[in-house]
């Protein structure tokens, strides 16, 4: 589990995660945009491997391609999240054991070729490429693999900074040996199944680095890591911009642009004049507001991508105790308009409830947990004894919450509520999500994005009442019963996905949402990925889910 942020107060235990938008260490543990994807990996825009090592490799084109980020403090750590943009950072710079293009939700081998998994499902067993170079030139060995994957699983490893996060720390806690069987082949054996072993070691906490240069610069790595990815870290200024070079020696073949920049830009006038003057080649970041705008500009693409992560408002139980009000909050929201007027259409209805359309699992039959009517919701608050009840709600001040915030707020005046907001900067969000005395505590909105694109990652951290969500934030912990949440997610989790495991997870999310309804799902929505017209190969179904993998771009 990630170690608790620094100056924040004390945790339970929290699935690995990444804020959105947020650029506090902190907001990592609350997961914030996740993946997707449908198509074959062996494409243009992905970063697949066909089991021969190779994937056609870029022919130099040569250029500079230039991503709008967040933000960057120029700390670059699997281990540590700092934001957004150093993390894409990561993505670029070190590869996985496996890997997963969010063109599909298969993991695939990466820096492993192969893998088998023994008929009990304990003992996992990889054997490594040989001949892959990292950018100082050492050669991949399972020391690595060993080095790498242990600063994840121990709180206390000599080469974590302080506050790091750690995204597999949860995958960790579940692992009873890491070893070395030989240069090549490195065995896992776990304490208990967990099918999403492969798919949470393609997460940024599962990239390996050089254990030469972990050596030498130990809790700075950040400042110097050395992956085997296809660009090798040049330089950065925090607040300012990573440059990152092609590397020739890039196991599937040298990228075709020569530099990647990614820019702090953080305006989003700023974000939108770059775009369409070409100064940035494509962000993730776009405005909402701007959709229409760019689409009817030839000098950018506005790419499709998949709805990869949940709009959502978030209830304390210990503030609002009556599972009736609750009902009421979640029958009083119009997810229309949120979807119109906040994301101006760059967003459906959570139909899937908890489980956006792109990840397994998915089921429209959940619709009904989701659907508006206002007169059964102002029936449950007279029942309830509660009309006229005061909350408070509180949201970010950026993106789309504040507009979300104001329709939640006169959604829920219109059943009986009455509601005051508090519009909070996104550098102290968390600490306030954290604080279960504050005074607008009673609801919050954010949004939950995944780096794994499972429904583990979503259901499994929001249900899971010895989370962060349903434990700091919602209180579900609180409620009766809510401790055999964790025993079912366990379950769903362990089946092979198809039919069961959907079937699993659906009836897991209707009990979670009848019983308790601590979380209602307001939208699922992409983030907003715009390129240049010029700009070709950049996977944007990751991009949507702020991965980066930029391999095959060029401009």
């Amino acid at each position: 589990m990630p170690d608790q942020p620094q100056g924040s107060p004390a945790l339970r235990p929290a699935e690995p995660q990444v804020s959105r938008r947020s650029v506090l260490r902190g907001a990592a543990v609350l997961g914030v945009g996740a993946g997707f994807g449908l198509t074959p990996l062996l494409t243009a825009c992905g970063v697949a491997d066909d089991g021969s090592g190779k994937s056609g490799g870029g022919s130099g084109e040569g250029g500079t391609l230039t991503l709008a980020i967040d933000s960057t403090s120029a700390v670059n750590d699997p281990a540590f999240y700092t934001t957004l943009g150093d993390w894409m950072a990561v993505d670029c710079i070190c590869r996985g054991l496996t890997f997963i293009s969010f063109e599909t939700s298969e993991p695939t081998p990466d820096l492993a070729k192969s893998w088998t998994i023994s008929d009990d499902r304990l003992t996992y067993t990889f054997a490594l490429r040989e001949d892959v170079k990292f950018h100082d030139g050492t050669v991949l060995t399972s020391a690595d693999v060993l080095a790498s994957l242990e600063r994840q699983f121990d709180p206390e490893h000599k080469t974590l900074p302080k506050g790091a996060t750690r995204p597999l720390a949860s995958l960790g806690n579940n692992v009873a040996s890491l070893t070395a069987e030989d240069d090549l082949t490195v065995k896992l054996v776990l304490k208990a199944p967990d099918r999403t072993v492969l798919a949470q070691l393609s997460d940024i906490g599962g990239r390996v680095i050089s254990k030469a240069a972990l050596d030498q610069h130990g809790p700075d790595i950040g400042k110097h890591l050395v992956g085997t990815g296809p660009f090798q870290f040049s330089s950065a200024t925090s607040g300012q911009s990573i440059t990152l070079e092609a590397f020739d020696g890039f196991r599937l073949g040298r990228p075709p642009i020569d530099r990647l920049v990614l820019r702090q830009v953080q305006d989003p006038s700023a974000i939108v004049s770059s775009l369409l003057s070409g100064e940035v080649s494509a962000t993730q970041f776009t405005p909402y507001s701007a959709v229409d705008q760019l689409k009817n500009d030839p000098a950018v693409t506005v790419h499709d991508t998949p709805k990869v992560f949940d709009a959502i408002l978030m209830i304390d139980a210990r503030r609002v105790p009556e599972l009736k009000v609750r009902k009421a909050i979640n029958l009083a929201i119009d997810r229309k308009a949120i979807v119109q007027q906040a994301f101006f259409g760059v967003a459906g209805t959570p139909d899937g409830y908890a489980i956006p359309p792109a990840q397994p699992g998915y089921d429209t039959g959940l619709a009904d947990l989701s659907t508006r009517n206002l007169a059964q919701a102002k029936k449950l608050l007279k029942e309830a004894g509660a009309e006229g009840r005061e909350l408070g709600l509180m949201a970010a001040s950026d993106s789309w919450h504040p507009k979300a915030a104001q329709i939640v707020k006169q959604n829920l005046e219109d059943a009986g509520f009455k509601v005051k907001t508090s519009s909070v900067d996104p550098a102290s969000y968390f600490s306030r999500l954290s604080d279960g005395e504050d005074e607008y505590h009673d609801l919050m909105i954010w949004e939950r994005n995944s780096y794994v694109p499972d429904p583990h990652n979503m259901v499994g951290s929001m249900a899971n009442p010895t989370g962060l969500y349903g434990s700091t934030i919602t209180g579900l912990d609180t409620l009766d019963g809510a401790d055999t949440l964790a025993e079912e997610l366990a379950e769903a989790k362990n089946l092979p996905i198809g039919k069961k495991r959907t079937a699993a997870y659906s009836k897991l999310q209707r009990r979670w949402a009848e019983e308790y309804m601590v979380i209602a799902m307001l939208a699922c929505a992409t983030n907003l990925v715009v390129s240049g017209s010029k700009v070709k190969g950049i996977n944007t179904a990751a991009l949507g889910t702020h991965r980066c993998f930029m391999e095959k771009a060029s401009v």
